[in-house]
């Protein structure tokens, strides 16, 4: 894969999907995302503020959450 291009792929949670940059470009990464994103389900604050996630960057350890008033998250993964 050519440096500076990354891999665009989907993150689905709820009934909301929004473009996942996966800048890790490793499947464990986003195995473990996808395993914390599962222990997300019953936080009520997380899933108010994945209402307004625009978009997702996983890096190896971590995932970066923007919202559509500029603000991000970080979610430590590892």
């Amino acid at each position: 894969m050519a440096k500076g291009v990354e891999w665009m792929e989907s993150l689905h949670f709820g009934h909301r999907t929004v473009p996942l940059m996966n800048k890790a470009h490793r499947l464990e990464s986003r195995r473990r995302l996808n395993e914390r994103m599962k222990e997300m389900e019953l936080d009520l604050e997380f899933r108010r503020k994945w209402k307004k996630t625009t978009d997702v960057e996983l890096w190896s350890d971590a995932a970066i959450f923007k919202f559509s008033d500029g603000t991000k998250l970080y979610l430590n993964i590892s």
